[in-house]
């Protein structure tokens, strides 16, 4: 017989005693039809209580089996029991590592010191062009903006980025085309119709500054991503896989299965959590599994401006299966201005615009077929 039988046998006969001696002394004083009547109405809300906790502890075993087969278990963990979900998610967050080593990146940092020339790398401002090319217009003939230049003498050099040369972006200056997606291109993203990569081998140091002057600028339109022209330092670091790439699911799945025998039916990591840990400890567990200092469940932040290395989305990669743009160009975040609370990117509501591109087309320099895409939440 468990705890609870025992209470409750124990305080039923407990009852029942005082009933009889109630009983009794109304017997033994005359009133023993007014005591009858109380005994038999005591008797009804006394049973009645009695099937509605039964009931109440029926339905909350229900409950309990229903958050046990879900996998949330309805304990209250013990510090110790975190702290050794935690190890056993850095040990997952390594092995992951092992099957998928990082990836040499650029990263980029605004510089709000320096006053960019034409010829640096930068978000917005006027662009570098060589006037024996023609300027590139978009699918109305305007002519587009720059969103940002890479000068590859400024960065670090990681094959298969060129080593020289500059690098630049455009995008529309159609107001109504950049409030639909700043010239993302829904059906055909690597069109280039509204938005456009070019690439300068050779710079002309002698070109006419004034003349131009004369192209659009992106900071000043109203539904600019980009609210000003930054200069940016380039550095080298490392990126490495996130919850957000395609694949992280199959290699987490593969990890637990390597290290603790495992299998993860739905291989995706939150799953597995939930039948270890209630939700209001998960995120704890959860941080654990961060691949490095970069990239974030909740897709990109600062730390992601970056050139190769892995995407970290806001949704999901929506590359079609079979997209042969299999490498990160450039990926450009919200980012907010440390100096005044203000914004120097953004992009919807908060999100980030990145350019993919074939490894073989980057070795080659041909940039003309480009995937772009722009994410918020």
């Amino acid at each position: 017989m468990d705890k609870e039988k025992l209470t409750d046998l124990i305080r039923n006969i407990l009852w029942a005693v005082l009933l009889i001696l109630a009983l009794i002394r109304g017997i033994a004083s005359g009133h023993w039809k007014a005591f009858i009547i109380l005994a038999v109405l005591f008797v009804i809300s006394k049973s009645a209580l009695l099937i509605g906790q039964r009931k109440l502890r029926k339905t909350i075993k229900e409950l309990e089996g229903t958050l046990a087969s879900q996998g949330r278990p309805s304990y209250v963990p013990k510090p110790s029991e975190i702290e050794a979900m935690q190890s056993k998610a850095n040990a997952i967050s390594n092995q992951i590592k092992k099957q998928c080593p990082p990836q040499p990146t650029i990263f980029f940092a605004i510089d709000h010191e320096k006053k960019p020339t034409i010829f640096d790398s930068k978000l917005g401002g006027i662009p570098y062009w060589d006037a024996t090319k023609p300027y590139p217009t978009d699918a109305n003939g305007r002519p587009m903006a720059l969103a940002m230049q890479v000068n590859f003498e400024e960065c670090p050099h990681i094959d298969p980025l060129p080593q020289s040369g500059i690098l630049q972006f455009f995008i529309t200056t159609d107001e109504t085309v950049l409030e639909e997606g700043y010239g993302m291109d829904y059906d055909a993203p690597t069109s280039q119709k509204n938005c456009r990569v070019v690439y300068h081998e050779a710079v002309n140091r002698n070109v006419d500054v004034q003349q131009l002057g004369q192209y659009p600028r992106i900071e000043g339109l109203e539904n600019s991503p980009v609210m000003g022209e930054y200069s940016l330092n380039a550095t080298q670091g490392e990126s490495y896989i996130n919850r957000t790439c395609n694949s992280f699911e199959q290699l987490f799945a593969n990890a637990v299965k390597q290290l603790y025998g495992d299998k993860v039916e739905t291989p995706y990591f939150d799953d597995y959590l939930k039948r270890i840990l209630p939700e209001e400890h998960r995120d704890e567990v959860d941080d654990a599994l961060v691949m490095g200092d970069n990239p974030m469940y909740y897709g990109p932040t600062e730390k992601n401006f970056q050139m190769l290395g892995f995407p970290a989305f806001e949704q999901y990669d929506g590359r079609p299966e079979g997209c042969q743009c299999d490498t990160l160009l450039l990926q450009i975040p919200t980012i907010e201005d440390s100096q005044d609370g203000n914004w120097c990117t953004i992009w919807g509501d908060c999100g980030s615009a990145r350019l993919f591109i074939n490894a073989d087309d980057l070795r080659h320099r041909n940039f003309s077929q480009v995937y772009f895409e722009y994410q918020c939440y």
